[in-house]
């Protein structure tokens, strides 16, 4: 059984949207997109199987930090998980599929699959934003969305005064791609990186914020250190594949020479 009118970019949509209403860090993101490419690979079917190991290494993550990820994109309804009997059984995943056993209130067990559900939040885990939020923001959204942005600011070590170059528009995808480079341990060593990497995006981008998005998420998408140009013939959200399409489905890099 396969998906419905479902592809790469209309996954992308779906983040995008999900953003708005919770705080997912960049790792997050990682993984959703992953998740997009497995799914991908597999040919779109409605459930897909996917390995944790093959995961961390994937992203080069631990498991704690793979089951903290996943778990905050459960509960922003972006995948449907359902963890292996045994760790010789891979986890299956769906975009589109909710499993009978996630519905079904049923008492944890003592079992080691129960790692698979963390009973206790980390400091890190971004579940201080609300998840039940529906497609309509609420009237004290504006700040939510301050809040949001000062609570990225402060984990970034940073002030809107040191950023007072960047333009509102930009402020919150590049915000995502700072929280990336400090996970990756390559935060800019200086004001003039800092500044130098934004002019950089909003010239890649044409001085066009969606843009920037996508490019932002193109490169987190494939673990890329840098910022690259995205081909425009790409966003159609087509599902036909060629052996040189990268996991991210819909982008295609471009080196920016």
């Amino acid at each position: 059984m396969f998906l419905d009118n479902m592809d790469g970019y209309t996954l992308m949509e779906q983040m995008r949207r999900a953003r708005r209403r919770n705080r997912l860090t960049a790792t997050e993101q990682a993984l959703f997109y992953e998740l997009v490419a497995v799914c991908n690979s597999e040919g779109w079917e409605d459930v897909f199987s996917c390995s944790n190991i093959e995961l961390c290494c994937s992203l080069n993550i631990d498991e704690k930090t793979l089951v903290r990820a996943r778990l905050s994109l459960i509960n922003a309804g972006l995948v449907y998980y359902k963890s292996g009997k045994s760790r010789r059984v891979v986890g299956l995943y769906s975009f589109s599929k909710k499993f009978k056993d996630e519905s079904s209130k049923k008492k944890p067990t003592t079992g080691k699959n129960t790692v698979d559900v963390p009973t206790e939040k980390k400091g890190d885990t971004p579940a201080d934003a609300p998840t039940n939020m529906g497609a309509n923001q609420p009237a004290d959204a504006p700040d939510y969305i301050k809040t949001k942005t000062e609570t990225k600011l402060k984990e970034l070590s940073l002030s809107l005064d040191e950023l007072s170059f960047i333009s509102f528009e930009f402020l919150d995808v590049f915000l995502l791609w700072l929280e990336y480079k400090k996970e990756r341990r390559e935060k800019y060593k200086s004001d003039r990186s800092v500044k130098a990497c934004y002019d950089k995006l909003v010239r890649l981008s044409g001085n066009d914020a969606n843009v920037a998005n996508e490019i932002v998420n193109q490169s987190i998408a494939n673990n890329w250190a840098g910022l690259f140009e995205l081909k425009n013939n790409c966003r159609n959200g087509n599902k036909e594949q060629t052996n040189d399409v990268d996991q991210t489905t819909i982008i295609i890099r471009k080196a920016d020479i």
